[in-house]
């Protein structure tokens, strides 16, 4: 798909499976360029529910990103709810702490609210009127071939909807590259890596943080590592999430 849906005279339906931060992008992206884009999102709207499932640490958003979110109209948005990040805060086992600077004076990454990405995201595709979000759609079948999907429902009922092309944005268990391992010759593997990882948070301390806040703190540990990022909640509740990894 070279051209633009509108150059063509015609919308060619774009199938987006997985409402995500990488899913939720591309369906602007689409959208931009004149396609019809239908988003399919296994769980409900983020937007409206109480407690989000899926991972919570921040994102580092780094150059590349930014650029993705400027093409969008999204950049200033997204970094304005952001915190900078200058430097790793390198943390000894004696207590000694070393900064490092991501680049030269001035430069840095930038912390966001992973949540809240998303849900920007997703409201920035449903401004355009070429796109529909379906949640509670979790794809079940496909057909490279003729672009027939099939989607099961909450209720136990199956929606089939056909796409000129069909973009998998569906994470680490992706149903559309399920679907690819059934085709003959179709190389494939997985290796999964010897960690695992749990999410801690420091909160707040008189309303103000708890560590220096424009740094990515690391704690290197040989087996093990923990890191954590500064999150701006609100005005006045302020954390730091920690993602620590460990060998199984």
């Amino acid at each position: 798909m070279e051209e633009s849906a509108a150059s063509q005279g015609e919308k060619k339906v774009v199938a987006v499976v997985g409402g995500g931060l990488v899913g939720a992008l591309n369906a602007c992206f689409f959208a931009k360029r004149g396609f019809q884009v239908e988003v399919f999102e296994t769980r409900e709207d983020i937007r409206k529910a109480k407690v989000v499932r899926g991972r919570s640490i921040n994102l580092a958003l780094s150059h590349r990103g930014r650029q993705a979110l400027k093409h969008v109209g999204m950049e200033q948005k997204i970094v304005s709810k952001g915190i900078p990040m200058h430097a790793r805060m390198i943390h000894s086992l004696s207590g000694k702490q070393s900064p490092i600077p991501y680049g030269r004076k001035g430069q840095y990454i930038m912390s966001v609210d992973r949540t809240n990405l998303n849900k920007e995201l997703l409201t920035e595709a449903d401004t355009y009127p070429n796109t529909k979000l379906n949640f509670d759609h979790k794809l079940q079948d496909w057909s490279a071939e003729t672009g027939l999907m099939t989607f099961g429902r909450p209720d136990g009922s199956q929606t089939e909807v056909q796409a000129d092309l069909i973009v998998g944005c569906d994470g680490a268990f992706s149903a559309v590259r399920k679907q690819f391992l059934r085709h003959s010759r179709f190389n494939y593997s997985q290796t999964y890596i010897p960690h695992g990882y749990m999410e801690l948070t420091m909160p707040a301390q008189n309303g103000e943080f708890a560590m220096k806040p424009n740094y990515l703190h690391i704690w290197p540990r040989n087996t093990f590592m923990m890191i954590a990022l500064p999150n701006l909640v609100s005005v006045k509740y302020i954390t730091i999430r920690y993602l620590l990894l460990w060998t199984i």
